[in-house]
């Protein structure tokens, strides 16, 4: 009897020490996995597509680059358009956040440090409006919190890097046929509705140095160059050859429409009924690796606070 009782109590008290082990072991992995969760995010703010292939070569490729260059650091995306946020939930029951909503995720879940690379090209009205203005609100939220500049920001004064130059590179690793004598190439760019942005006319005059067979235009019919503006200059430099291609992240929207699409007003199909001959090109800056490269050293020069 003596020896039943034993075996009971022994019993017992390995299965309580057992359990208390595992509760332990469980409590020590649930402090991992918390002590996981980064305490520094880049956010990665683009203005967003609904064509799913641009998405993914131009959007994620980037987001990717920059996850593998600072794996320090958690990354999450955000898109400005609230259109492309709608139609993707809508139609293909993708879940894409705002900035203002991945911030107030991130500042409830206690990160420190965070800085907001965006893939817009340039800082015009979409950047003013959709990035800054957001940031702003969140400036005593987080310990540190920075904004990385867009590809054309800088251009080379006061001591600055001249990221017009950079992008004047990467733009020839991409895109060899600018070297081709015969062709010239016409850029779409975005472009502001509402305000001028001058980084599509430096770029041109930075093609224009280099001799360049480039001419860049922006489908905002109120901003300056537009395409009135780009069929003047194809009219004064007697050119024959087109290439058109999109200047932004992705080849989505306006690049299969507005630019290449079948409508006649698109830009392809009133060049053609000019008399031009006409090519399309339709990739994206996001696919280019030396452009992915600059955000790379965008974010770089965030964390730096350069």
């Amino acid at each position: 009897m003596k020896s039943f009782v034993f075996k009971v109590v022994m019993s017992t008290l390995v299965t309580m020490s057992l359990f208390a082990s595992s509760s332990l072991l469980s409590n020590a992995r649930a402090s991992a996995m918390e002590k996981e969760h980064s305490n520094k995010a880049i956010i990665v703010v683009s203005f967003g597509t609904t064509f799913a292939k641009a998405r993914i070569s131009c959007i994620e490729s980037v987001e990717n680059r920059i996850r593998e260059a600072f794996p320090e650091y958690d990354v999450f995306r955000a898109f400005t358009s609230k259109i492309v946020i709608k139609r993707l939930a809508e139609r293909d029951h993708i879940q894409v956040s705002d900035l203002e909503a991945v911030l107030t995720e991130l500042q409830g879940k206690g990160y420190e440090e965070v800085i907001i690379q965006t893939t817009h090209l340039t800082p015009g009205e979409e950047y003013d409006k959709k990035v800054l203005a957001t940031v702003e609100r969140f400036n005593s939220s987080f310990a540190k919190i920075t904004i990385g500049r867009p590809v054309l920001y800088y251009n080379g004064t006061n001591g600055q890097v001249d990221d017009f130059a950079i992008a004047l590179e990467a733009l020839k690793e991409q895109l060899p046929v600018l070297q081709v004598k015969d062709k010239t190439v016409v850029f779409m760019g975005h472009g502001s509705p509402h305000q001028h942005n001058p980084a599509y006319q430096r770029m041109q005059d930075y093609f224009d140095a280099e001799k360049i067979n480039a001419l860049v235009g922006v489908v905002e019919e109120s901003d300056h160059p537009n395409f009135e503006d780009v069929k003047r200059l194809l009219k004064e430099r007697n050119v024959k050859r087109i290439i058109v291609m999109p200047m932004m992240l992705v080849a989505g929207d306006h690049a299969n429409n507005d630019m290449a699409g079948a409508e006649k007003d698109s830009w392809k199909n009133q060049l053609i009924a000019k008399g031009y001959e006409v090519e399309t090109y339709l990739h994206g800056l996001g696919e280019n690796k030396a452009f992915q490269d600059i955000y790379v050293q965008h974010v770089r020069d965030a964390i730096r606070g350069l």
